[in-house]
């Protein structure tokens, strides 16, 4: 093995763990109520597509707002980061990571709600390095399952995965898929 591959391959291995360093600031972010902490997972012009009408731009203000809407009967919540997948070249990459959430609802909360909420999907990234720093710069939230969503919220919020090369996860450049694009779950 040569220096230059040593080198290369050294500078992924550092490139991967950063995007992971900045992917668990984002999800105890959430948990946690770190909103400076969620702020530094993301570049300030970054946007979050999370399916139908909702992209959040810029995506952690915009986030930040909805989840403390949405946080007032929440009791916790825990983001479970799971597998990740990186295609990495240069300053950019894209990467892939499976998510579980689970949600605690408050006892005061409206009597449609159950007293624990599952979800679970994939983050599909595209992170840029800029001033030597990883965030992510384009996100598409694609989900999977979905126990506490009633039917208007789960038209208006989710992007559904799918099951072929369709699946917004091998789009480059990452987009917003189209309304049109998304199938019901199956």
């Amino acid at each position: 093995m040569g220096q230059q591959h040593i080198a290369a391959t050294l500078q992924q291995l550092v490139d991967r763990q950063e995007i992971r360093d900045c992917l668990h600031r984002y999800a105890r972010g959430l948990d946690r109520k770190d909103l400076d902490l969620l702020r530094s997972a993301f570049h300030p012009d970054a946007t979050d597509h999370h399916g139908g009408s909702v992209e959040y731009h810029p995506a952690a203000e915009a986030l930040i707002n909805d989840w403390e809407r949405r946080d007032a009967h929440r009791s916790f919540s825990q983001h479970l980061l799971h597998n990740m997948s990186f295609d990495i070249e240069g300053d950019t990459a894209h990467v892939e990571t499976y998510y579980q959430l689970v949600v605690g609802i408050t006892p005061d909360a409206p009597t449609e709600l159950p007293p624990l909420g599952l979800s679970g999907g994939r983050y599909v990234d595209r992170f840029e390095r800029r001033d030597d720093e990883w965030r992510i710069a384009r996100r598409v939230v694609i989900v999977e399952y979905a126990s506490q969503l009633d039917e208007r919220e789960r038209a208006h919020h989710l992007l559904w995965a799918r099951r072929s090369r369709r699946d917004p996860s091998y789009d480059r450049p990452l987009v917003s898929p189209s309304r049109d694009d998304e199938p019901a779950a199956s």
